[in-house]
């Protein structure tokens, strides 16, 4: 396996996963815009203000969620370490342990690259800074569980 051209198409993975979750979120908002707009257009009887309050919570929750999102893209399309190699366990690098491969960046859950699962997680995550700085051969353990580090690059 060229680790490399591994890399480079987990990144590229990361960011298309990290892009929808974006997509996805715009689209919400859009949505509940125009369904807010709907209403005020219809005119019912009952509570429509308490509606739109809702409406408005829950568009603001949903654009916070957004916010934290693309600074997580930016974040991640910021790093630029497909083409690095690691010799220890950092941002950007992929780690394959006894149990599952993670890469730190920011947080993606479970993505699949050449038939791979991969988990991304956060510089935050209790995990890396288990997993920090450690190299292959070595071992960190979380919640009384213990991962043996195969390989990192």
């Amino acid at each position: 396996m060229d680790k490399k051209a591994f890399k480079k198409k987990v990144m590229e993975q990361a960011i298309k996963y990290q892009e929808a979750i974006v997509s996805d979120f715009r689209t919400r908002i859009r949505e509940l815009r125009e369904g807010e707009q709907q209403s005020q257009d219809d005119k019912y009887e009952y509570d429509q203000q308490g509606q739109e309050d809702e409406s408005a919570i829950v568009i603001n929750r949903i654009a916070d969620e957004l916010n934290f999102v693309v600074e997580e893209l930016d974040f991640l399309k910021q790093m630029q370490t497909a083409d690095n190699l690691f010799d220890e366990v950092t941002l950007g690098a992929v780690v394959k342990t006894d149990q599952m491969t993670f890469f730190p960046s920011v947080s993606i859950e479970k993505f699949e690259v050449e038939g791979k699962e991969l988990f991304g997680i956060s510089q935050k995550a209790p995990i890396y800074k288990e997993m920090k700085g450690k190299k292959k051969g070595e071992s960190f353990t979380l919640n009384g569980r213990t991962y043996r580090i195969l390989d990192v690059f």
